[in-house]
């Protein structure tokens, strides 16, 4: 089991170069499960996924298990930028995977470690196409391992905390106009590593109703790297260092999961991700120059609502649906990340064989169309980005032991 734990954790941190499409660039795809449910996985927090949705949840879960799978994320989006050209942005489908170990300890103490993503973005349009000068292709990766610790108070109530270290990625091209009759092409490549903290509450007064909330620390990045500029003929032009910090926003989840039946339980959740540490961003270059751009991202809550049902002891039919606005305003919106507020629709089935459970899921992403407001300095052109919607798939298995 140890080589299997080992062997799993080091495939995850070798994936984990993985992109995403999300409100803003947060990602909350961390099980098949629990994208079937909507992410409604705080109160249930019952498998052990409960390590990034809600820790002070493996309490429920007895002896050791491990789950391990990954989220198919396939979206695209049609960019109108005035006057001359439409574009469409590069269709990619890009697997996030997630990886989980609870193990109980003794009657009142579990331990759990989860390797997941809760930052990513991808976007890519044609290099040349007419925005190029604001961005054509962003794109920003993560991966967090997060050990946790729960503690069983008593029947009714359990808590959680953890630790997260954070790997944070960004890739970010565009084109620099000469006035020449040719584009200088840019990269704007560095990553770092941050840390933050994590904690968990679970309470279950009776059989039929669990209360439960999570909090996730902001994570100061302090990304170092290197920009470049290429020649049309793709030779290197110059290179110079480039360093920047960035605060990822804390976020705050609760839940209230009911079950009027044995067979049929119904949870809802709100999630408030505090956006507004992201209020600009500076990027700061070896030769003494420095570039800032205003970002002033709104705060947001994010509504869950998930259904699961048991057809039998072997299989479990869910249902899910999201609400996740997006926290960029229309001041600053761009083409790094033309998005706007969005849905998510799910179903997914789980099945369950001896030792093993296995959980399929199918989400529908539709986002809705954004007028984008020029800004000719920073490059952006008046435009609109529609037909926006992403495809995903999901799977996980798990193994008790």
């Amino acid at each position: 089991m140890r080589k299997i734990f080992l062997g799993w954790l080091g495939l995850m941190l070798l994936l984990f170069s993985s992109r995403a499409d999300a409100a803003g660039f947060g990602i909350y795809e961390w099980s098949a499960r629990g994208n079937a449910l909507g992410g409604t996985l705080v109160a249930r927090a019952d498998d052990p996924s409960a390590v990034a949705f809600n820790p002070a949840g493996m309490v429920q879960l007895e002896g050791t298990e491990m789950m391990f799978g990954f989220t198919a994320i396939s979206p695209t989006a049609d960019v109108l930028a005035y006057p001359a050209q439409f574009s469409t942005s590069v269709s990619s489908t890009w697997f996030p995977p997630h990886f989980y170990y609870t193990r109980q300890v003794d009657e009142g103490n579990w331990f759990g470690i989860g390797v997941f993503t809760r930052f990513g973005l991808g976007t890519e349009l044609e290099p040349n196409w007419f925005g190029r000068y604001n961005s054509y292709k962003a794109e920003i990766t993560s991966v967090s391992i997060n050990p946790s610790w729960a503690w069983k108070v008593n029947d009714e109530f359990s808590v959680a905390v953890g630790v997260e270290a954070m790997y944070f990625g960004i890739d970010l091209r565009r084109k620099i106009f000469t006035g020449q009759g040719y584009d200088l092409d840019s990269k704007l490549e560095g990553d770092s590593v941050g840390w933050g903290w994590n904690l968990g509450f679970l309470y279950r007064p009776n059989e039929k109703v669990q209360f439960g909330m999570t909090y996730r620390s902001q994570v100061d990045q302090k990304v170092e790297g290197d920009f470049f500029t290429y020649l049309p003929s793709g030779a290197e032009y110059m290179k110079k260092g480039a360093s920047g910090e960035i605060t990822l926003p804390d976020l705050f989840s609760a839940g209230v999961a009911f079950r009027p039946t044995e067979k049929l339980s119904i949870e809802a959740d709100a999630i408030l991700t505090r956006w507004s540490t992201y209020d600009r961003l500076t990027i700061d270059f070896d030769d003494g120059t420095s570039v800032t751009s205003e970002k002033d991202w709104n705060d947001t809550w994010r509504y869950q609502l998930g259904i699961e049902y048991a057809l039998n002891e072997n299989l479990d039919l869910r249902l899910g649906y999201v609400i996740d606005p997006s926290p960029i305003p229309d001041e600053t919106v761009d083409y790094i990340a033309p998005t706007n507020d969005r849905q998510l629709y799910s179903i997914g089935l789980g099945y369950r064989k001896g030792d093993w459970n296995y959980d399929f899921s199918y989400t529908y992403l539709k986002i809705d169309e954004r007028e984008i407001q020029g800004r000719p300095a920073e490059g952006v052109f008046t435009g609109r980005s529609e037909n926006g919607d992403a495809h995903l798939i999901g799977l996980s298995m798990t193994r008790k032991f």
